[in-house]
């Protein structure tokens, strides 16, 4: 059923293609976004949700040549309007695809919160069948519209044996612009262009050709897996996240600490590998010592944080969040503080972020 060298190119009649009755079967999710909109619609000059999952679908009829496309649509809005609640339903339509034995899950989606909805996919799901989202940086009735063929990309990959893993999860990803990324690691990089999205020093995944796809690491899922039964308790976790900067006042911990505030956690968004104003220093430290979970997230696009003059393996103390940016940051510890049972919740953040490092920390530094 799975293609280990499966191709295709504007011609299609060229490409192996899998028997037609024994095609496998794409489940789309489709959730709304520039994929799902279009410019005549909107009649401003912006872009209108017009088109339902199945209608995008359609218009790719080379997408049947590949796989057998059923359709659900649990959410149809702008992904900058998609919540918490939101991303949990999206969670259960996944769930209930893959129970009913798809073999491969295409999630629809907005760009510009994107990457925030396939990190929070990659932490709650365990699935041994690919999860892609797939999106477009031009409406569906653009002259260059995008969207079919990252959709076509998406099918692609979803109909590889590579991408189907049976002794760890499968994975969630992000297919743009013939690009594989890793939902860990992905990120958008620039407002409007067509290969916006980046990997960073990790890489991608791989690309897709006319004629193949070409892996440059193991497909798999980079992320802790953090699976609950209790998924609906997530969006009920309160995470802000506290910036710096030059005369920043540390109010959030202030009023957390005074219980003005009720949170779960706080992200602190700091700057470089760590640093933050004497202030805010002093009110995380209070927010500490009071038992409210605080990491650190740095505004430094790439790079892992180190855990700087307050070392992050003592009890109780800050946790450095690595190379993951506060957005993500705050859906991993929401995740975590709700899949944590008898350990303390600062606790199940660190080995979360722990098991979706990439550092070997075995290695030791060159004495050189």
């Amino acid at each position: 059923m799975f293609a280990s060298n499966a191709t295709a190119n504007d011609e299609v009649e060229s490409a192996e293609l899998p028997d037609y009755d024994d095609r496998p079967e794409v489940r789309v999710v489709g959730t709304g976004g520039t994929i799902a909109s279009t410019q005549a619609a909107a009649g401003d000059g912006g872009y209108s949700l017009e088109e339902q999952a199945e209608a995008i679908v359609n218009a790719v009829p080379v997408l049947d040549e590949f796989a057998e496309i059923t359709f659900d649509q649990p959410v149809q809005k702008p992904s900058p309007f998609l919540n918490a609640e939101d991303f949990v339903e999206i969670t259960k339509a996944i769930m209930d695809a893959a129970r009913e034995g798809v073999d491969g899950i295409l999630v629809t989606h907005g760009t510009d919160a994107i990457e925030e909805n396939a990190f929070f996919q990659d932490l709650v799901l365990d699935l041994d069948i690919p999860v892609v989202f797939v999106g477009a940086m031009r409406p569906a009735d653009a002259i260059s519209a995008d969207g079919p063929a990252n959709l076509l990309s998406a099918v692609r990959l979803c109909t590889r044996e590579e991408f189907h893993l049976t002794d760890e999860p499968s994975g969630v990803y992000m297919v743009m612009n013939d690009t594989i990324h890793a939902a860990r690691d992905v990120r958008k990089s620039h407002t409007s262009v067509v290969d916006t999205f980046e990997s960073g020093p990790a890489g991608p995944i791989g690309i897709l050709t006319d004629s193949e796809i070409v892996l440059y690491r193991e497909p798999g899922s980079y992320t802790a897996n953090l699976t609950c039964e209790n998924l609906d308790k997530i969006p009920d976790k309160t995470v802000p996240i506290a910036d710096t900067g030059a005369g920043y006042e540390p109010f959030i911990f202030e009023q957390a600490t005074a219980g003005e505030y009720d949170v779960d956690g706080i992200v602190l968004h700091t700057t470089g590998n760590g640093g933050v104003q004497p202030p805010i220093t002093e009110a995380r430290d209070k927010a500490l010592d009071a038992g409210i979970p605080v990491t650190a997230s740095t505004r430094v696009y790439w790079g892992p944080m180190s855990s700087g003059p307050t070392p992050d393996d003592e009890e109780g103390s800050l946790v450095t969040m690595e190379d993951i940016p506060a957005w993500n940051a705050r859906l991993l510890m929401m995740v975590a503080l709700t899949a944590a049972e008898d350990e303390p919740a600062i606790e199940a953040v660190r080995k979360a972020v722990y098991e979706s490092k990439y550092a070997n920390e075995t290695v030791s530094p060159s004495a050189l």
